[in-house]
């Protein structure tokens, strides 16, 4: 027999199995997650009592151009048991969030595919791209110097999400609590990075890094005017040395030379109205993602 619920604290062993079987994930950055169980909702799916498949609700708002914040959520940690895939149990959990969420009231939920043939997946189950992200990969050697009088300093999460609200105002966007913006800090202070403000001469940002290995820097978003990415790049490289540096930034700015366009997160729509209207949008923003 199928069940669908919100999980109970003695399910927490089976579902950090189901998590590192699924991602591989270090015991760390799982059992962070757990310390942090207030700011999320996981939900999971039970045959015979068995729990085979999990995802976890992070609750966020999506900022529209003009100003109107959409309730939504993030479905974050969707995993299911390899003994138990091709069952349809992640479509199952998927249906029920929809239900429970709109029974909250949720106008939308945002998801992003662990790897590109996901999309096509999660297109059936009624979602559609709707944030992309800029990316660009750097060696050590093609980052420039700080310029005099730049420089970067770590900011608290309400500093840096009361900035980052402010440039990204007029554009579609997922804003995020300040829980879930100090949630990013921690995972960024794990891996010997932070959640860093920059000033540079050609204007103001943030960021924030963390290591992926000894040699590779993923900047998760750097928020800066265009003029401005190079000298940020720089500071980066100067307070977190590696070989690598690969940078994120929203798809509606201009990037560094070589950056690209690539889909991040899709979007279901509850509201029929907002679906119309944002069907083809491809250019809204969400950041962190917490990957």
């Amino acid at each position: 027999m199928l069940e669908i619920r919100p999980a109970r604290p003695e399910e927490i062993p089976r579902q950090k199995e189901l998590w590192k079987l699924a991602f591989g994930d270090d015991d760390a950055y799982i059992d962070y997650f757990y310390q942090h169980g207030e700011e999320s909702q996981v939900l999971v799916l039970l045959e015979d009592g068995v729990v085979w498949t999990m995802t976890a609700l992070f609750p966020v708002t999506l900022t529209l151009p003009e100003g109107e914040r959409l309730s939504s959520a993030y479905i974050y940690a969707l995993a299911t048991h390899p003994e138990a895939r091709k069952k349809g149990f992640a479509r199952f959990l998927l249906n029920y969030v929809d239900y429970y969420l709109q029974e909250a009231g949720k106008d939308c939920v945002a998801i992003v595919p662990a790897e590109p043939s996901l999309y096509r997946y999660f297109a059936t189950t009624g979602f559609e791209p709707v944030c992309s992200t800029r990316k660009v990969a750097l060696l050590r050697n093609m980052v420039a110097r700080p310029g005099p009088g730049d420089a970067l300093a770590p900011v608290s999460p309400e500093d840096y999400n009361a900035l980052r609200e402010r440039m990204l105002d007029g554009t579609l966007h997922i804003t995020y609590p300040p829980s879930l913006a100090a949630y990013q800090q921690g995972l960024s202070r794990m891996d010997g990075g932070d959640l860093f403000r920059l000033t540079t001469s050609g204007g103001e940002g943030l960021a924030a890094a963390e290591y992926l290995d000894e040699d590779t820097v993923l900047v998760k978003e750097l928020l800066l005017p265009a003029a401005a990415q190079a000298a940020g790049a720089a500071l980066l490289a100067r307070q977190m040395p590696a070989r690598r540096y690969h940078l994120r930034t929203p798809p509606f700015w201009d990037g560094l030379a070589g950056s690209y366009l690539q889909s991040f997160a899709m979007v279901k729509w509850y509201r029929l109205e907002l679906a119309r209207a944002w069907r083809e949008y491809r250019r809204g923003y969400m950041g962190f993602g917490f990957d």
